[in-house]
Parts: C-alpha cells; structure tokens; sequence
C-alpha cells in the first residue's frame, strides 16, 4: 500500500491499538483499491500475468514474398530463429497486443505457444518491440497463444496527491469508527453527524488525469 499506518497516526496525530491497526488496514486498503477502480489502474507497481491470443484470421506476410533471390538475403535463412533476419518479418504492421495494465514498467518474460508445436520465450528487439501500451509482436501466427509477465503501475508512492487523497478519506473513516465505538461504550449516540465515507467528487476530480482512457 502506499500509504502506511505510520503515515495514518502522523496525519491524525494519534496513536493505535494494535485491533484498531487492523481495522486501520482494512480501510486503507479498501481506498487504495477503490480509487485504482476509478483509475482503471494500479496506483502502485504490480507484477501481473496475463493470457492473450492472437486473431484466427491473422496471417503474416513475409518480406521475402515480395523480392527477388538475387535482392532478398534472407531467402537461404528460413530455418533462422529471429524474424528480424529471416522471411517471418511482416510487410503488413505486426499485430499490436495491449496489456490490461499501464504504465508498464518492465516485461520480464513473453512466451508463445503455437497452436501446434511447442512453446518458446520471446527476445526483446527480435520478436517484438516494446510499447508503453504493450508489444509489437513479430513472431505471431493465427491463435498463438502469448503468455506475458510484466510489471506495471503508477509510482503512487512519490505522487503526493494521491497519497493525499487516500489519507484524508481513510481519517473520515477512522473518525466515524471512532464516534460509533465511543457512542456505544456510552450507550449513547454522539451529537455528531457521520463523516461522509470514501472519496469525494471534488477529490477524484483532481486526479482524474492520471485516469487510463479506454476507447
């Protein structure tokens, strides 16, 4: 999470008990993944794993369909590996894969399995180039199935704002919790209205550029 308990108590300027540092990290943690929901993005890096298969209509075209022996050098090179220097490189654009989560970080590892044969790890920079939405895919043919482990997320922790954001509700929330605890110890309500709980709209507004638009 990105905000701490220790942040909590120096915002509040309160100490906890070890049942109320329990209940204090349910409450942050429910923000943070609340305000991730209205995101559409994880506010902190996060390692993910994720399935995606090409189109069953996808065909590539080689270069060398369209030259001569004599001006295609890769023409005596169709057992190459690397679709960079082999016919596998496409004249139409690579299929794009978009990953479910940005800003990406860092890819660790891209796999393919072929709908019949076996499964191989990708090269950077040969089979496909890296996006800040995902990959160009060179090596890809009709329902190749890519596995992708990659890293992405917002470096929340150093964006003040939405530290900011996930403090002030959480302090509402405590503070609520609060006044009920106490009215029931007293078996009487507080003369207190509840604090309005999660985030206000005024609140999501101001972070709603680093929102992830879908189209």
């Amino acid at each position: 999470m990105i905000v701490s308990l220790s942040d909590i108590r120096n915002y509040m300027d309160i100490s906890l008990t070890q049942r109320q540092e329990d209940a204090a990290t349910l409450i942050l943690a429910g923000l943070q993944s609340e305000l991730e929901a209205f995101l559409r993005r994880p506010i902190e890096p996060q390692e993910f794993v994720e399935e995606h298969r090409l189109d069953a209509m996808h065909t590539g075209v080689p270069m060398g369909t369209f030259l001569t022996a004599n001006d295609n050098v890769y023409n005596e090179s169709f057992t190459t590996s690397s679709p960079r220097q082999n016919v596998t490189q496409y004249a139409d654009p690579p299929p794009a894969i978009y990953f479910k989560n940005t800003p990406i970080v860092s890819i660790e590892e891209i796999k393919v399995k072929p709908l019949f044969g076996t499964e191989r790890v990708l090269e950077n920079e040969l089979d496909y180039v890296s996006r800040p939405y995902g990959i160009d895919y060179y090596y890809g043919y009709a329902d190749d199935l890519i596995t992708v482990t990659y890293t992405a997320g917002l470096d929340g922790a150093n964006i003040p704002v939405l530290k900011l954001l996930i403090l002030r509700a959480a302090s509402r929330e405590m503070q609520n919790m609060h006044d009920d605890v106490v009215g029931v110890k007293d078996l009487n309500t507080r003369n207190t209205g509840p604090l309005i709980t999660g985030f206000l709209d005024s609140e999501l507004s101001s972070v709603r550029k680093y929102r992830r638009v879908r189209v």
